[in-house]
């Protein structure tokens, strides 16, 4: 079954769809025997196959659940108009282009809000998804998808948000967030404009959890220029591998820092890293460890820089 609609008005354009349908797969449970056969011009032979379910032996009984199958599709499409009006004027010209009357003014709608709508279900899977941008008093944009099935990876949520304020300057915010069975992460940043200063900052973090590895990353940046321009950044990051299969493990982090300054008189940078790892390769155990810095100051009268390395790794029976 199929309909579709739509419709404009003096609030509101929108469109629909809807698609709907069954089917029954009982037709699969039915045995099937093929004989043996031969194969045309040689000698060969196939074995005699009875009583074979499709149902049953190709994997569609864990994946579909149930013979009766059925989906439902949704998508909607909608603009609300805004009843503000822009007006520019428009001056009228005589072939000397001289202006020799009062300007007309033309009249342009403001940005109205528009949204989106879009659902699938069957009785292996339901998607669902929207999304809207909106003109109010900050120009937000937002959009959400997600799905629920009886397979948990097909699970996920995946949700972002950005937002324009124009009030006392520009300031642009965004955030994502994704969660499924084996990953999790989130975005966040911020740019502020004023006309005495600029700020902007970015945190971004993921996490992943899977049978052979976990894992967990950050990283930060800030920057600013209220008192003098700064920017840092730091990202930290921790693994830990287990493969029996391949009979070797990891584990470790790794840390980095950094940190810049600057003005007209003078400029400084400073950066740190370490890690360090432990683990086996077929029995074997293995390990290591790294630590470096390095700064440099600048000014018109002088210098000076600093750098510092520092490692270490074993492998037992083989290196020290």
């Amino acid at each position: 079954h199929q309909n579709f609609s739509a419709g404009n008005n003096e609030n509101s354009i929108e469109a629909h769809v809807g698609i709907n349908g069954e089917a029954n797969l009982d037709f699969l449970n039915i045995p099937l025997t093929i004989p043996e056969m031969t194969l045309p011009y040689t000698v060969l032979t196939t074995p005699q196959v009875k009583d074979f379910s499709l149902w049953e032996k190709t994997g569609l009984k864990e994946f579909l659940k149930t013979t009766k199958q059925s989906f439902d599709l949704s998508v909607k499409a909608q603009y609300k108009k805004n009843k503000d009006k822009h007006s520019i004027p428009i001056p009228f010209y005589v072939k000397d282009f001289q202006a020799v009357s009062t300007p007309n003014n033309i009249l342009i709608p403001a940005m109205g809000n528009i949204t989106y709508d879009f659902s699938f279900k069957s009785s292996v899977i339901t998607l669902n998804a929207n999304a809207g941008l909106y003109n109010q008093s900050d120009i937000v944009a937002h959009f959400v998808t997600s799905s629920s099935s009886v397979t948990d990876t097909l699970q996920y949520k995946l949700e972002g948000t950005s937002s324009l304020t124009r009030k006392r300057g520009l300031k642009l915010a965004t955030a994502l967030s994704l969660s499924n069975k084996f990953m999790e992460g989130n975005h966040d940043s911020t740019i502020s404009l004023t006309k005495k200063s600029t700020e902007a900052s970015v945190t971004t973090s993921a996490k992943v959890q899977i049978p052979i590895l976990k894992m967990n990353f950050k990283q930060e940046l800030n920057g600013n220029t209220k008192s003098k321009p700064t920017i840092s950044s730091s990202i930290e990051l921790t693994y830990d591998f287990n493969s029996p299969k391949l009979y070797s493990t990891a584990t470790g982090a790794v840390d980095h820092k950094l940190i810049l300054e600057s003005l007209t008189s003078y400029f400084s940078v400073e950066s740190s890293t370490k890690g360090d790892i432990k683990g086996s390769v077929l029995s074997r155990e293995y390990s290591g460890t790294i630590a470096s810095e390095a700064s440099t100051y600048l000014n018109s009268k002088s210098t000076r820089s600093l750098a510092k390395l520092q490692g270490a790794s074993k492998v037992d029976g083989i290196w020290n």
